[in-house]
C-alpha cells in the first residue's frame, strides 16, 4: 500500500534493523563460541566456524528459493498451502537454533584443576 519516499524510509528502516540484528547475532555465536572452546583451539575454532558460515550463506539462497518454488506449487494443499510452508520451515529453522543454545547442547569449556 505505500509507495514513493514512504515505501523508501520503511525498507531503510527495515534494512537496519536487519543488520543491527545479524551483527549482535554474529557477536553472540563468537562469545558462545568462544565459551565453549580453550585459548589454544580459538584459531582453529573460528576458521572452521568461518568455514561453516560461508557455506551455509552461499547455500541458503539456492535452499530458499527452493522451498519457495517448493511453496508455489502447493498453493490449493490443505496442510501448509503456499507460502505458510515456507514460514513453517523458518520457524523451525528458529526453533532449532533457539533448542540448540540450552543444556545438553550448549558445549562449555571443561574445568580442569588449572582453572579453579
Amino acid at each position: 500500500m505505500l509507495s514513493g519516499f514512504a515505501l523508501h524510509l520503511l525498507i531503510t528502516i527495515a534494512s537496519v534493523f536487519m543488520l543491527c540484528f545479524l551483527t549482535i547475532i554474529d557477536a553472540g555465536l563468537f562469545l558462545l563460541e568462544n565459551r565453549a572452546v580453550e585459548q589454544h583451539q580459538r584459531g582453529a575454532a573460528n576458521g572452521i566456524v568461518m568455514i561453516a558460515m560461508s557455506l551455509f550463506k552461499a547455500v541458503g539462497p539456492a535452499g530458499g528459493g527452493a522451498i519457495l518454488s517448493w511453496s508455489q506449487k502447493r498453493l490449493n494443499a490443505s496442510f501448509l498451502p503456499g507460502t505458510h510452508l515456507v514460514f513453517f520451515v523458518l520457524n523451525l529453522v528458529e526453533a532449532l537454533g533457539l533448542l540448540m543454545m540450552f543444556k545438553p547442547f550448549l558445549a562449555e569449556k571443561k574445568k580442569t584443576p588449572s582453572h579453579q
